[in-house]
């Protein structure tokens, strides 16, 4: 209940923060980073009506309009806020036992009831059934759901599949993550940048030193970038000098191109521009692709506070001061700080906290040092300049930092880009899983990582045997083993503090459970207890990861080195993959997202009623695994919303999408690709190719049935570019047409550059499909 009462706390920020007015009383103020010190517990929950306000609406139009004549002023609620954060509901795991009576399959299949409907499968498909249980073969299909609506109409029972369940929740995140950034994040953002520049412009009039004017004026630069990003124009009247001007037209230009290291304009050292390639959902509308290149530029350009030999960069400590200042000075509008806090909050319950020095920690050393003094101009006076460097000192510094050469006979163009202890206004993320793949990289030994090694620190034994015996990294970096295993130790430790800490983690902590291996005195069905079914569950994790990095593209930091219907029925053979564990843990994830966005008045109700369905679906298929691991039969009721399984899954994927707006066009295909670690010029990709169908044999009332499902293609490959979904789709042959009155999908032969899957999902996949299905009678005993 504690918990509960800190999130109710912060929760109200955005909804009144971005469409409130100065003039409204508000104080119940946070801020962003880990530790939360609540104060003013008012409640100041604002209507719909008022969260669709525009932010931006009163928002000063030109900086110049402002008169500086009046004196400068920090935001007195504001300025005294450091850290904040929010909390989680518990977790309680129903208890179960599995028992599931042994069972084997005749070698020529003869002993499944339905066989005679099904014709065509190869003899080494045939020996798989035998052998493990099931087989996977291609389906081509573009959604997962075909696959159960087929199931439908041929009266195939359906497996259901945990790849299907976990995409479920993928449509789930990603489409609330993209509707709280249309219709709330981006007029936060656009009142921020608007009223950044003004401010810095205002303030270089106020600043005596000479340094200290020529260190605002690169703010001044770094918020015309921002700006001008965000209204997606490089010749915007701004009251700023030519000079600055081009300054900020050259960075403009390099984000515009995104074609990887160069030299950046403003800061003197190499950025990677490629990251500012708008991929992942952000390509849906201009509105997200302008939100993705502002945020990319508050996330990936840094201020760094130490120089390569480890000594204060005092000027760029000044830089940064100033900046948080301006942050935190007053405004006619809102303050910025609460816009800021209104970005981060939410983005941080998603995905996290940033692991860099950001703009409350900043302030946090600016009232440490200097108190409560109003006047900057005191920053550079030589009284607090030891305890400025000590404070400095004592920052910490982020966990993920990129790996370069700095050696140039090692290098003949080494990266100059700052890895260590930095300012980024408002910082990608610390997430698990790159800080995994950072420690297990080395610059020349092993300069790119696998999701594999995120799959064996997780707990996969599967993916840690394919990595030592293998791929063997250890053979080249003999380094790599003790550092795995001190990473597999420490995740291994992590209570359900740690994994519910903010949503990621979550969906990792899910992935983590989908890992789980099965022998064979394990109680589990037979299918599950096979070395197969060991890399089909590999398999499915890395579909579900591939989409987790897709969802999160904006703001996870990367690890980086250098180097229709038929007759209704009553069917009783359908089955639920028994994953009771999974399936409660995304039920945790769900019930929290909604908690989440209801408690920041950003719970759509279109959402809202996917959210809750899929919520309904989880709880179904916990109590139907329960049953299948005690013998014991569905009721008819159970049967029968199993059968209708694939209308479900369209169900809720359809309510997701409604929330954010017409993407149908776009959505029309669920593959999509992510990159997740970077080496100049290279960028280590995942995608999810056409998903495939699973048959599986499975144990119904003493008896066995061949039942199919739905499960994903994977692949993991290096590119020499930072692919969109829409890429990644023509690489797969699909092209989207858009007609008149109809958008579909036109396929046609992948591209020769279409990388392989991995070699391993042979163990369970055959590449062939001559299968044939015929259409299962009706069992009219049970028609209604």
């Amino acid at each position: 209940m504690k918990k509960l009462i800190s999130v109710i706390l912060c929760i109200c920020l955005v909804a009144a923060g971005c469409s409130g007015r100065k003039g409204d009383k508000q104080e119940d103020h946070t801020s962003g980073n880990d530790n939360i010190t609540p104060f003013g517990q008012q409640d100041n929950t604002v209507s719909d009506d008022d969260a669709d306000d525009t932010a931006s609406a009163d928002a000063p139009d030109d900086p110049a309009a402002v008169d500086i004549s009046n004196p400068l002023k920090l935001n007195e609620e504001w300025a005294a806020v450091t850290l904040a954060g929010a909390n989680r509901p518990d977790y309680m795991l129903p208890n179960y036992m599995a028992d599931v009576e042994p069972y084997t399959i005749s070698k020529d299949l003869s002993n499944i009831e339905n066989i005679q409907y099904f014709h065509g499968f190869t003899n080494e498909q045939k020996e798989m059934l035998v052998k493990n249980g099931f087989v996977v073969i291609p389906a081509g299909r573009t959604k997962m759901s075909y696959i159960y609506d087929n199931n439908e109409y041929l009266k195939v029972p359906n497996f259901v599949t945990t790849d299907s369940v976990l995409h479920l929740y993928h449509q789930f995140y990603d489409k609330s993550l993209m509707y709280i950034e249309t219709n709330f994040l981006y007029n936060c953002l656009d009142t921020l940048t608007s009223q950044m520049l003004e401010k810095s412009i205002r303030l270089a009039g106020y600043l005596d030193s000479d340094k200290l004017k020529e260190l605002q004026e690169k703010n001044i630069v770094y918020f015309l970038v921002a700006r001008m990003l965000m209204v997606n124009n490089p010749d915007m009247d701004a009251d700023v000098n030519e000079e600055l001007k081009s300054i900020a037209r050259s960075e403009y230009e390099l984000i515009d191109k995104a074609e990887g290291y160069q030299e950046s304009p403003l800061f003197e050292f190499d950025l990677d521009y490629s990251q500012f390639t708008v991929r992942g959902h952000y390509t849906r509308s201009e509105e997200l692709g302008r939100f993705f290149k502002v945020m990319m530029w508050f996330g990936l350009a840094p201020i760094p506070l130490m120089d390569s030999g480890g000594n204060i960069d005092y000027d760029n400590v000044l830089q940064a001061l100033l900046i948080a200042y301006t942050t935190f000075m007053d405004t006619d509008y809102i303050c910025d700080a609460e816009l800021w806090n209104n970005i981060y909050q939410p983005t941080k319950q998603f995905v996290g906290a940033s692991d860099d020095i950001n703009v409350f920690r900043m302030n946090g050393l600016r009232l440490e040092v200097f108190g409560e003094a109003n006047n900057p101009n005191i920053f550079d006076d030589e009284e607090y300049y030891d305890k400025l460097i000590q404070g400095v000192k004592d920052l910490p510094s982020p966990k993920i930092m990129a790996k370069y050469i700095s050696d140039t006979a090692l290098a003949d163009d080494p990266i100059t880009t700052p890895a260590g202890k930095q300012f980024r206004y408002m910082g990608q993320r610390y997430i698990m899983d790159s800080y995994i793949m950072q420690e297990l990289i080395n610059p020349i030994d092993r300069p790119m990582p696998t999701a594999l090694d995120v799959m064996g620190v997780l707990g996969s034994k599967t993916a840690e045997d394919l990595l030592f015996n293998y791929y063997k990294p250890q053979e080249k970096w003999p380094e790599y083993t003790e550092k795995y295993n001190g990473l597999k130790e420490e995740v291994a430790g992590y209570d359900t503090d740690v994994w519910g800490e903010n949503l990621y983690n979550g969906w990792l902590w899910a992935i983590q459970e989908n890992l789980t291996e099965f022998d064979e005195d394990s109680g589990m069905p037979f299918f599950m207890t096979t070395e197969a079914w060991r890399y089909k569950s590999l398999n499915a994790a890395l579909g579900s990861y591939t989409e987790l990095k897709h969802d999160t593209i904006l703001y996870g930091k990367q690890a980086a080195a250098e180097g229709g219907n038929g007759v209704i029925f009553k069917n009783h053979y359908h089955y639920v993959e028994p994953n009771v564990e999974l399936y409660y843990k995304l039920l945790y994830l769900t019930d929290y997202t909604i908690k989440v966005l209801r408690e920041r008045n950003m719970l759509e109700r279109s959402l809202e009623n996917g959210a809750e369905s899929y919520k309904e679906l989880l709880e179904l298929l916990i109590n139907c695994s329960i049953k299948e691991l005690r013998n014991e039969m569905l009721s008819e009721e159970e049967y029968n919303r199993l059968l209708y399984y694939g209308a479900a899954m369209e169900y809720i994927t359809d309510c997701f999408t409604l929330a954010t707006g017409d993407y149908e066009s776009i959505d029309i295909s669920d593959m999509l690709a992510a990159d997740i670690a970077t080496n100049p010029g290279a960028y280590l990709t995942l995608g999810t190719g056409y998903f495939d169908q699973i048959f599986v044999v499975i144990p119904v009332d003493g008896k066995l049935y061949l039942s199919r499902g739905a499960v994903y293609s994977t692949y993991e490959f290096i590119s020499d570019k930072r692919l969109t979904d829409e890429e990644w789709w023509a690489l797969n042959g699909i092209t989207i047409i858009e007609d008149e009155y109809v958008t579909y999908v036109e396929k046609t032969e992948p591209s020769g550059n279409l990388p392989e899957q991995p070699w391993w999902v042979k163990k369970f996949k055959s590449f062939e499909n001559t299968v044939e299905i015929d259409k299962i009678d009706v069992e009219w005993e049970y028609a209604y």
